[in-house]
């Protein structure tokens, strides 16, 4: 005997429209990717077509596995430099 098919998720992709924050007036880009050497690269960009502000950050991320470090920085349009250092348990952050 077949098992009827789950009714739940038809026109979910409809749904998912109106109700996973995509704005209207609103165009937004998101990227991600990884170079050879391991460093993580992560874009984001938001445009507001009625007021025409554009904001958009830049994020990057290298893991030197050999003495437990992890380096973040983050610049956003806003002028701004975050640069942080993690090893293990200590956290070092500057914000420009």
């Amino acid at each position: 005997m077949a098992v009827p098919p789950a009714y739940a998720d038809l026109g979910k992709a409809a749904k998912d429209v109106f109700n996973k924050g995509y704005g209207f007036g609103t165009v937004k880009l998101d990227g991600k990717t990884k170079s050879a050497n391991g460093v993580e690269f992560k874009t984001r960009g938001t445009s507001n077509m009625d007021s025409n502000k554009v904001s958009g950050n830049l994020e990057t991320k290298y893991k030197w596995a050999e003495y437990g470090l992890t380096f973040s920085e983050k610049w956003s349009t806003d002028n701004t430099l975050g640069t942080e250092i993690k090893k293990w348990f200590l956290k070092i952050s500057f914000i420009i």
